[in-house]
């Protein structure tokens, strides 16, 4: 097989689509949205017979999963972009038969496929995951060319029950 090389920098837009993706395809996500929906509905139905408070509590909980969570995982987005090196910094990957290899400067990490526990295609990102809350992020954009040899290494590398693609 051969080598694939490629650079991935994150922006704070990456990140965070890959954070709302993680959330709201979670049971708590789906749920939370649910209980803003039905808040929404709650309030629009009873309007004139809440009080204020009533009415304030509702606004809130409608707007808790829809507006103000977005905005705080953008927060956290950004904070993560700018602070950690690793996110913020431009990374290049190599793949070959034997293993994943990350190198961020100086730092070079190996990571062998059997460590590799899944590798996730989102629609607009692939993941790789190496355990169950990290994960490797590439944005198909910076990966456009080479997106199929990607691909192509994975399937070979990895188990196939470990690879969830799009079609």
């Amino acid at each position: 097989m051969e080598n694939i090389e490629f650079k991935i920098k994150l922006s704070v837009t990456d990140l965070y689509y890959f954070m709302m993706y993680h959330y709201y395809t979670k049971i708590s996500g789906i749920f939370g949205i649910v209980l803003s929906l039905a808040a929404a509905v709650i309030l629009c139905v009873r309007l004139t017979s809440l009080d204020s408070t009533g009415k304030i509590l509702l606004i809130i909980i409608s707007l808790l999963f829809t507006v103000i969570n977005p905005v705080m995982l953008w927060t956290k987005a950004a904070g993560q972009i700018t602070s950690n090196k690793s996110l913020g910094g431009e990374l290049t990957y190599a793949l070959d038969s034997q293993h994943l290899t990350i190198k961020l400067g100086e730092e070079q990490v190996d990571i062998p496929w059997e460590q590799v526990t899944k590798v996730k295609d989102n629609g607009r990102e692939l993941v790789v995951y190496v355990t169950a809350a990290r994960g490797y992020i590439w944005p198909k954009r910076q990966i456009r060319e080479q997106y199929d040899r990607i691909i192509d290494c994975l399937k070979k590398s990895v188990d196939a029950g470990k690879i969830c693609l799009k079609k």
